[in-house]
């Protein structure tokens, strides 16, 4: 199990990894399904896991995901929002988690 400061930096990480698009760019709470599904497959848990640490209006929680939940969550969220691209992926994330 990982923090909330490992999850954060993690995904901070994958951002400078990642190619800059606009879609990587946005805040989590902006992204569309569309856009997440056009996040490359390796830097998809990065951002499920910061949008979870992230639950509560951008401030971080002391929260702690399991890699296998994360496991889980990804294809859940690309197979949900393949069936409504442009709704939003936080909104999708929350549904989910039933926050």
């Amino acid at each position: 199990m990982l923090t909330s400061s490992a999850l954060v930096f993690a995904a901070e990480a994958a951002k400078e990894e990642a190619p800059k698009t606009d879609s990587v760019n946005q805040p989590l709470g902006k992204l569309t399904c569309e856009d997440f599904i056009g996040i490359d497959d390796v830097i998809k848990p990065q951002y499920v896991i910061a949008a979870v640490a992230y639950t509560k209006g951008g401030v971080a929680e002391d929260a702690v995901i399991d890699v296998v939940d994360t496991d889980t969550l990804v294809p859940f969220l690309v197979e949900e929002c393949q069936k409504a691209p442009k709704e939003s992926f936080w909104a999708k994330l929350k549904s989910k988690l039933k926050l």
